[in-house]
């Protein structure tokens, strides 16, 4: 371990705002997914896949990346997945086919697979014990702030200028933030090594799998609807470009309030209780949200309500796995954000298909089924594993 940096606060925000430029740029496709589609002659479930091939590749990246880069200085590995996300959205603006606009997606994406993990396994090298739970739940933070800024403005942004605009302002994002990020967290940070034998221990516990399959059925449960979000608050409401941005951000502003009340009372409820009661809100919005409600306060109700329990669910399950092995949290973590993409191709793909079938209804009732899975199986781990 590398000795302690004198400011790790400030290292600390960096990470949080690589997190919104990653998660922005991971989720941009759903807040222009009807610029894209108009763009480029494609449907909805087309313009998804953006998301869905995205999912399905980084759930192999994932794991693999942090095998291989396992032993990377952290600086320099966090660094240079900013620098590769800020150089694909640079590319994806001047594409001009929506199969090159695919493809460099699926480059770029590489980066998602590396910062998100790392950057909370990053966080066990410099800060001690007691504050790891707390700075995991406000690392994601960013996430909530890319559903509460990012994934708005991209829509806003993307109908009035055009996605073109929306891919060179991530692209300078991401560029500012790689900058942030090398001139605060301190040099040779390295995690510790973890042999293939490690890694077999770690996959054949039963905690471990279990744990993960939480996250991939509420990623996947989400991810039915929410990709479509966009389309759905239209064919509601009617809504204008404003109106859609300002619902978005009502979605994200209560993830942010989620995952601020997480990081004050995961000291107090532990990791695994966290997790357990923010599901619930979760399963909630979404069940508010399924009731199609044509009428503006229950639109925003259900959306209140669905953001609230979106990326503390999310946040505190990582510092779950985080918690049940720290010596692991390189793989774990890696792990987890593997199944958090599992869970958003296969969502995405089946809600998509749904979507353009004319099923909406049952892709309510799918969605509502997965996350109901993922908190029973929650509830019998903390009750039966105490983790």
């Amino acid at each position: 371990m590398a000795k302690a940096h004198p400011s790790p606060t400030l290292a600390l925000w960096a990470l949080m705002f690589g997190n919104f430029v990653i998660g922005t740029g991971v989720l941009a496709p759903a807040g222009m997914i009807k610029d894209l589609s108009r763009a480029f002659g494609v449907d909805v479930a087309t313009v998804a896949l953006l998301i869905a091939y995205g999912g399905a590749l980084l759930c192999f990246q994932s794991p693999l990346l942090a095998l291989v880069t396992n032993r990377l200085d952290r600086r320099y590995l966090l660094t240079g997945a900013l620098l590769l996300f800020a150089m694909g959205h640079l590319f994806s603006a001047l594409a001009t086919n929506f199969s090159m606009l695919l493809t460099i997606r699926l480059i770029m994406i590489a980066s998602a697979a590396v910062f998100t993990p790392q950057a909370a396994s990053t966080l066990a090298l410099f800060l001690p014990v007691e504050r790891r739970s707390g700075a995991i739940a406000f690392l994601f933070i960013g996430w909530s702030l890319a559903s509460a800024i990012g994934i708005p403005m991209v829509n806003l942004v993307s109908g009035l200028i055009g996605w073109q605009a929306v891919y060179l302002g991530l692209a300078t994002a991401c560029a500012l933030t790689a900058v942030a990020v090398a001139s605060t967290l301190p040099a040779g940070l390295r995690a510790n090594r973890l042999s293939l034998g490690a890694w077999r221990k770690l996959l054949s516990g039963r905690k471990t799998w279990l744990l993960l399959s939480i996250t991939a059925l509420t990623i996947a449960g989400q991810n039915v609807k929410y990709p479509y979000i966009v389309v759905e608050i239209h064919s509601r409401l009617n809504a204008s470009p404003a109106v859609t941005a300002t619902l978005l951000a009502v979605y994200g502003a209560a993830s942010i309030i989620g995952t601020m009340i997480a990081s004050r009372v995961i000291f107090r409820l532990g990791p695994r209780n966290t997790v357990n009661f923010f599901l619930c809100i979760l399963f909630m919005g979404l069940f508010l949200w399924a009731g199609e409600w044509a009428i503006l306060p229950l639109t925003v109700f259900a959306l209140f309500i669905w953001g609230l329990g979106t990326s503390p669910a999310v946040s505190s399950q990582q510092a779950r796995l985080v918690d049940a092995d720290p010596d692991a949290a390189s793989a774990s973590t890696s792990l987890n954000t593997s199944f958090v993409y599992m869970g958003q191709a296969a969502g995405t793909a089946l809600g998509g298909q749904l979507l353009v079938t004319g099923h909406s209804g049952l892709a309510s009732g799918l969605a509502l089924t997965l996350l109901a899975l993922a908190l029973v199986t929650s509830l019998l781990v903390a009750q039966r594993l105490r983790i």
